[in-house]
């Protein structure tokens, strides 16, 4: 194997993982098999394995890989395809069964790499490919990625460049990921969460707002890249609170009153406003009714009657539906909303014509 050109061709068994890849996010991989179980599970490793199988090794583009370590820097999903067709023991302990394909292809005796000298080396193609181009990471990994460039020295205008996004989208995803880490080492843990998956854009997004800032301690300055540990000692327990009610914590019984980012998240950062609003939220884990303490009567009013006259314009477009052999009892509820609206209209004209009897 020749050390001295930009490319080679080496044994893949001699390729080593990334067990910093920006896939796990704020995760690291102890070793290889817990990086190619991470891979089986998040990255739709199968979809390789298949191609492989069925059409052989299509080399489209090299791995990019470390010298001298031969850390693969980017290129784990294939690498990762390759261990489990060819090494029996991997894919044993990684429970990974291989799909059933008739005539399956031979595995490369060697594959095309591209060699760097270190992550610095490879950061602007693997910003291309993975956050401005084809294989686009999620926000999660690509404030990672964002974050370890920075580190490395970068400036906040090179890595918007870079990854194609701007300034603030950049400081917002990066200082999420900073109050992550920070909540993760005080004891929040991701993979504990009660929510469907990890929202990422729920953090970072609320973090961008003045009284979830004011709630865990941060300073009003959103226009800076935050210090490590930024949220005081004295607030941890409100941060581990915040990140309970945007994902949940089973082992704590706490379960996540955000399911979406409107109007759920919206409604969070208002009752973050209002102590009264607080209380009701820690009482009741429910986030209407904290809702209720900082919105007033007669916006919900407002909201109510625009919901109500949204579904039945959606009704009425359905009439050429209607079953009358089959739905005939729907007249009933039909005349019971019509006295509703009836009773509605008349009330809402008293209220605003004069009394004749004063």
């Amino acid at each position: 194997m020749t050390e001295f050109k930009d490319e080679d061709y080496v044994d893949p068994a001699l390729l080593q993982f990334d067990l910093q890849n920006p896939r796990a996010g704020s995760d690291t991989f102890a070793d290889e098999g817990e990086a190619i179980s991470h891979l089986i599970a998040s990255a739709d490793i199968d979809e390789i394995v298949s191609s492989v199988l069925s059409a052989g090794w299509i080399d489209y583009e090299p791995l990019i890989v470390e010298r001298g370590s031969n850390t693969v820097l980017e290129g784990n999903r294939r690498l990762a395809a390759l261990r489990m067709i060819g090494n029996t023991a991997a894919r044993q302990k990684a429970e990974y069964r291989l799909p059933a394909v008739s005539d399956p292809k031979p595995l490369p005796e060697k594959v095309r790499v591209r060699w760097v000298s270190n992550r610095q080396e490879a950061r602007s193609f693997i910003a291309f490919k993975h956050i401005n181009g084809p294989a686009k990471w999620d926000a999660f990994a690509k404030a990672r990625y964002a974050k370890d460039w920075l580190d490395e020295g970068a400036s906040i205008a090179d890595v918007s460049k870079a990854v194609g996004d701007n300034h603030n989208t950049v400081l917002r995803l990066v200082n999420g990921l900073i109050v992550l880490d920070q909540a993760v080492a005080e004891g929040f843990d991701k993979s504990d969460i009660t929510a469907a998956k990890f929202n990422f854009s729920h953090l970072y997004t609320a973090l961008t707002r003045p009284s979830v800032r004011k709630y865990v301690g941060l300073t009003d300055e959103v226009s800076a890249i935050l210090p490590k540990d930024p949220v005081p000692k004295a607030q941890i327990g409100e941060l581990q609170t915040v990140m309970g009610w945007l994902y949940g914590q089973s082992r704590q019984g706490r379960e996540h009153v955000i399911r979406s980012q409107n109007p759920d998240l919206n409604q969070f950062v208002k009752v973050l406003t209002e102590p009264r609003a607080i209380a009701v939220l820690e009482k009741t884990k429910t986030l209407r009714l904290a809702f209720e303490e900082v919105e007033p009567p007669s916006f919900r009013f407002e909201e109510a009657l625009k919901d109500t006259a949204l579904s039945a314009e959606r009704t009425l477009g359905l009439m050429s539906h209607f079953d009358a052999g089959t739905q005939g009892l729907l007249l009933e509820t039909v005349q019971k909303l019509a006295t509703s609206v009836r009773i509605l209209r008349d009330e809402m004209r008293s209220k605003m014509q004069p009394d004749d009897d004063l």
